[in-house]
């Protein structure tokens, strides 16, 4: 039966079945980490040469996209968020910051 289930888990969640539901957001404790993500993600789509600036072309210009949070995680020293925004279609915004309490990486691809 366990193999039975392995297999159609990725044919359920490919599906859009119900297990495969996007994440609801939750409560954003840290507002200003999600401000300080959100201005780096509206000078990202003002770099052509940045990796995710083809997807924020829809964002108005020179704002900085609303963010909701859906997932906050801790690594030892680092913390990770998962964020969604719209613009245009939804994407999904993830951020680490390092112990120096600065933005290590920022990605951003569709949902």
């Amino acid at each position: 039966m366990s193999r039975l289930f392995s297999l159609l888990l990725p044919v359920a969640l490919a599906s859009g079945c119900a297990m495969a539901q996007a994440p609801k957001p939750i409560e954003d404790v840290e507002p200003e980490v999600t401000r300080q993500v959100a201005a780096a993600v509206a000078n990202m789509a003002l770099d052509p040469a940045a990796e995710g600036a083809a997807l924020l072309r829809a964002c108005p210009a020179r704002a900085a996209p609303p963010l909701e949070l859906l997932q906050r995680t801790v690594d030892g020293e680092e913390r990770s968020y998962l964020y969604r925004t719209r613009c245009g279609k939804a994407l999904l915004v993830s951020a680490t910051y390092g112990k120096n309490r600065a933005i290590k990486r920022l990605t951003v691809k569709a949902e």
